[in-house]
């Protein structure tokens, strides 16, 4: 990603989303409106995709008429991305950086509406 922190790297995600402190309104402020949600008996679990908004924008483009250049351009910007991705996955290697950036953000809140734990993967 560029313009910015990689919202999908753990440190990012340690340094935003507390257990047991950061609310469902403070992680929506922070990634907006989940692309999933599932709900159990201990909470709801909401589930962020990096690509999420470009590969919805991108499958609506065929529902609307003369939007064939839109979703050019949002190919564009995924490949863009993923070839992001992997120049930041060589380059970790070569400085020996493990921080670890994922695609997909798992945040389950308790019946609080608080965090209760997070995954990235």
């Amino acid at each position: 990603m560029t313009g910015g922190e990689d919202k999908f790297s753990t440190s990012y995600v340690e340094s935003h989303i507390v257990k047991g402190k950061t609310t469902q309104s403070q992680v929506q402020s922070l990634y907006g409106v989940p692309d999933d949600n599932q709900k159990s008996s201990g909470g709801v679990t909401w589930v962020y995709y990096k690509n999420g908004n470009l590969n919805d924008a991108s499958s609506l483009t065929n529902y609307i008429p003369g939007a064939s250049a839109i979703s050019s351009a949002l190919g564009m910007a995924s490949m863009a991305d993923s070839a992001s991705s992997q120049a930041n996955k060589v380059s970790g290697k070569m400085s020996g950086n493990t921080e670890i950036r994922g695609k997909r953000l798992y945040v389950t809140f308790d019946n609080n509406n608080t965090v209760d734990y997070w995954s990235l993967n």
